[in-house]
């Protein structure tokens, strides 16, 4: 989806930048052809936004695979760890 939003856009740019000015009489045909790649070129970047949000939305709820683990992930599992261990005691140490 990512590639397809990227080359949409680049290739609405593209037809947008190419114009070139003609005669007079089709100058209201090239400026209906303009605001028309100019929508276009507001949607694909609209979608590529739209992309974005759902991407950081998927990694903020953890739906996002993500290649190995990181830093943060590996700190709160050994902290995990830690209070595991500290309630452990305490239990041990209430039943005594």
């Amino acid at each position: 989806r990512a590639n397809g939003d990227i080359g949409a856009l680049i290739r609405r740019f593209e037809n947008i930048i190419e114009y070139k000015p003609g005669d007079r009489n089709a100058a209201a045909v090239d400026a209906y052809k303009m605001e028309v790649e100019t929508a276009a070129l507001i949607r694909a970047a609209e979608d590529i936004l739209s992309l974005t949000r759902t991407m950081k939305e998927m990694w903020l709820f953890g739906k996002l695979e993500t290649v190995g683990t990181n830093e943060a992930e590996e700190r709160a599992d050994e902290s995990a760890r830690g209070v595991e261990e500290g309630l452990r005691r305490l239990m041990a140490a209430e039943k005594k």
